[in-house]
């Protein structure tokens, strides 16, 4: 069994959960390693093309592209703590990715604002806080903008809520709030006709909770809602409402389309992809001019 099929299912998931069970098949037929590999150039155009004509690879940075002062950078695919094959090869996101190209933007004197360019729907938890705390700081420096061309749920949302800005397509997904796990249970022999058993030691019972059983459910949930709390209380501070309003209009675990989500407070206005980044732009252009007139 490999390394990321093992982490698919030790750790929570904030994603779609229909999404979890298709990366945990495909995991499961091809036994991916957990290791970086070359990114193939076809993967790498793509980014280039998503950012738009004149996009320019911004030094240092693995996937973020910077037009005319803007970094744009993709968050695109299920969402991973590390880089794995799936994370290189498919064009998945990892966290180390993120934080990695959001810190080259920040840095770079010739950026001046920043667009998180969303179509994921969201992954595993873990680094997720962490980054969108990275992002609620990182703003203050250099505006910080997400639009969603696609769809932002679960940790990908988790994440645009930080932005000081929420900009969606028409047909753009935002939502799909709290925390899955997967929890596989044998029943049978496996297909080497071997049947795995655990036994933890007497004052460990939580550490394999069974979750067939009440208790083991109980103490699996009671997991996943303290994640769910942080989560609330992340998306509520950055889009500035109370963690009820949060937990009444922003769908409750479902997601919400276009302008429904700018109805409902999940995001701030439907707009293409060209009019957010030429609004950036134009911003970045008028901080030059200020700039030149101070000196």
């Amino acid at each position: 069994m490999s390394r990321v099929f093992n982490a698919l299912t030790a750790e929570p998931w904030a994603i779609i959960p229909s999404e979890l069970q298709k990366i945990a098949a495909i995991v499961q037929r091809h036994d991916m390693p957990d290791a970086a590999h070359a990114v193939p150039e076809y993967v790498k155009r793509d980014y280039e093309l998503m950012a738009g004509p004149g996009a320019q690879k911004i030094p240092g940075a693995q996937r973020a592209y910077a037009i005319d002062g803007v970094a744009v950078l993709p968050l695109v695919g299920p969402i991973f703590p590390r880089a794995n094959m799936m994370t290189e090869m498919s064009g998945a996101t990892s966290v180390t990715m993120l934080q990695n190209d959001y810190r080259a933007a920040l840095l770079n004197p010739e950026i001046g604002a920043i667009l998180l360019l969303i179509d994921s729907p969201g992954g595993a938890v873990s680094g997720i806080n962490a980054f969108a705390d990275a992002v609620a700081s990182g703003k203050q420096k250099k505006p910080t903008v997400s639009y969603v061309s696609g769809t932002a749920a679960s940790a990908a949302y988790w994440i645009a809520s930080a932005t000081g800005e929420i900009a969606i397509d028409r047909t753009g997904i935002v939502g799909s709030i709290g925390v899955v796990a997967a929890l596989p249970v044998q029943v049978a022999p496996d297909a080497s006709g071997e049947l795995w058993v655990e036994i933890v030691s007497s004052n460990a019972p939580n550490k394999r909770p069974d979750p067939v059983s009440e208790e083991g459910r109980a103490e699996i949930v009671a997991t996943l809602d303290a994640i769910e709390k942080q989560f609330v209380a992340d998306v509520a501070k950055g889009r500035k409402v109370s963690v009820e309003k949060v937990l009444s209009d922003f769908g409750q675990g479902g997601v919400k389309v276009g302008a429904d989500g700018v109805k409902a407070g999940m995001a701030d206005k439907v707009q293409s992809y060209d009019a957010t980044l030429n609004s950036l732009r134009k911003m970045v252009a008028n901080q030059r001019k200020l700039a030149a007139l101070k000196q």
